[in-house]
C-alpha cells in the first residue's frame, strides 16, 4: 500500500512540474553593419573610404547612396561628392541595413586675414584679445590657427587670441594659418608717449619739451620730490588726459617745468625712426649753480653736467654749447632727464642728426 501512494505521488509531481515549466525556445540574434564613420563632412570632389563590418564573409555588402547628384559611392563604399547638399549612403547585407548621413559643402579657401591691431602698447598685467576676420569671411577651408609670441617673457598669448603683458620689452605676437601670416608689434611699458609719438629722425630736429614727460605716474613716469604743487596748476597735462601729475609744476601752458629739487626726474618715450649718431643738447635757464645727467634705456650718457647760473629762471639757451653725441638704434628708446642739483627750469631737449 505504502509503495502504491508513493508511485502515486511521483506521478503527481511529475505532471506538475511539466505542466509548471515554460517550454524553452531558442531566438535568433539580430544582425547588424556597422560603418567606421557615423557621418561624414566633405568638400565637393572629395573621396572617402567607408568599411562595412563583420568582414568575415557574414554578408555580401551592398553601397547605394540616396541621391547621386549629391554624392556617389562604389561597390566598395568609396564616397564621391560630386555636388553640395545633403544625403544618405546606405549599406544592405541581408535582412540589416545602415544609414550613414553625408554633408556636402563647396570648398572656400582662405585667402588672407586681417587682425583687430596691428601695434599694442600695454602695461605689465595689461590684457588685450586679438580678434581675426577671415578673408573671405565665409572661407570654410582654413588650416589649423596658431597663436605665437616671439618672447613668452615680454607677452603671452592663448590659442584664442588673448595677450597678457608680463614685463618690460618689445615682442611681436603671431597669427599663422597655412600660409596665412600676421604679425602684431608688442610694447609692453610701465610708461608711454604724452603728446606723441616723438620721433627721431633724419628729416629734421626733434623738440622734446618737458612738459611732454611720459604717462605713468609718480615713480614710472616721473619723480616729484615734492607732493605740493604751489603754482597749484596742472591743466596743461590733465587737459590732454592725463590725471596723475599734478605734482609737477608745469608753467604757462606746458612752457617748461619749474621749482625743480635735486633728484627729481621725468621720462620719454622716444622713436628713432634712423639710426645713427645725434646730437642732443637741453633747453634751460639757470638762476643758480645745477646739475643733471641725462640716461637712456638706462645708462647714462652724458655724465654728470654742471649747468652754469645765467641770472634767469626764463632766459633759454641751449646747454651746451658743443652738444652731446649719442649713438641711437633704431626703434624705441626711454629717455630720462635726471636733476642732480637744482638751480635752473627745464625747458627741454633737442635731437639733431650729426
Amino acid at each position: 500500500m505504502n509503495k502504491i501512494l508513493s508511485y502515486v505521488c511521483f506521478a503527481y509531481l511529475l505532471t506538475i512540474c511539466f505542466m509548471g515549466c515554460d517550454k524553452y525556445e531558442v531566438k535568433e540574434i539580430p544582425k547588424s553593419i556597422y560603418v567606421d564613420k557615423e557621418s561624414v563632412s566633405l568638400f565637393v570632389g572629395e573621396q572617402m573610404q567607408l568599411t562595412a563590418s563583420p568582414t568575415d564573409g557574414t554578408y555580401n555588402y551592398q553601397w547605394t547612396s540616396e541621391d547621386p547628384t549629391v554624392a556617389t559611392v562604389s561597390n566598395s563604399g568609396l564616397v564621391q561628392t560630386v555636388g553640395a547638399g545633403t544625403t544618405n549612403i546606405i549599406v544592405t547585407g541581408g535582412n540589416a541595413k545602415t544609414i550613414v548621413p553625408i554633408t556636402s559643402v563647396v570648398r572656400i579657401p582662405l585667402e588672407d586675414a586681417t587682425i583687430s591691431e596691428t601695434s599694442l602698447e600695454l602695461k605689465p598685467g595689461d590684457q588685450k584679445n586679438l580678434l581675426v576676420t577671415l578673408i573671405p569671411e565665409n572661407a570654410n577651408d582654413v588650416p589649423n590657427r596658431q597663436w605665437i609670441s616671439e618672447d613668452p617673457d615680454v607677452a603671452r598669448v592663448t590659442e584664442n587670441g588673448e595677450v597678457t603683458a608680463m614685463s618690460e620689452g618689445v615682442t611681436d605676437i603671431i597669427f599663422r594659418a597655412g600660409e596665412v601670416e600676421k604679425r602684431v608689434s608688442v610694447t609692453v611699458s610701465t610708461t608711454r608717449p604724452f603728446n606723441g609719438p616723438h620721433i627721431i629722425s633724419v628729416a629734421g630736429p626733434l623738440h622734446l619739451y618737458a612738459a611732454d614727460f611720459d604717462f605713468g605716474g609718480e615713480g614710472y613716469a616721473f619723480h616729484d620730490a615734492d607732493a605740493t604743487n604751489p603754482l597749484n596748476n596742472d591743466d596743461y597735462r590733465r587737459g590732454k588726459g592725463d590725471t596723475e601729475s599734478f605734482s609737477v609744476e608745469i608753467e604757462g601752458d606746458g612752457t617748461n617745468i619749474g621749482y625743480i629739487n635735486a633728484d627729481e626726474w621725468w621720462q620719454y618715450t622716444v622713436h628713432v625712426q634712423d639710426a645713427g649718431e645725434y646730437w642732443l643738447d637741453v633747453a634751460l635757464s639757470a638762476a643758480g649753480d645745477g646739475k643733471f645727467r641725462i640716461e637712456i634705456d638706462g645708462v647714462n650718457v652724458t655724465g654728470t653736467v654742471d649747468v652754469p647760473n645765467n641770472g634767469s629762471w626764463a632766459d633759454w639757451r641751449f646747454f651746451p654749447n658743443t652738444p652731446f653725441v649719442v649713438n641711437l638704434t633704431q626703434g624705441t628708446h626711454k629717455v630720462k632727464f635726471y636733476t642732480e642739483q637744482s638751480g635752473f627750469n627745464l625747458r627741454g631737449m633737442r635731437f639733431v642728426k650729426k
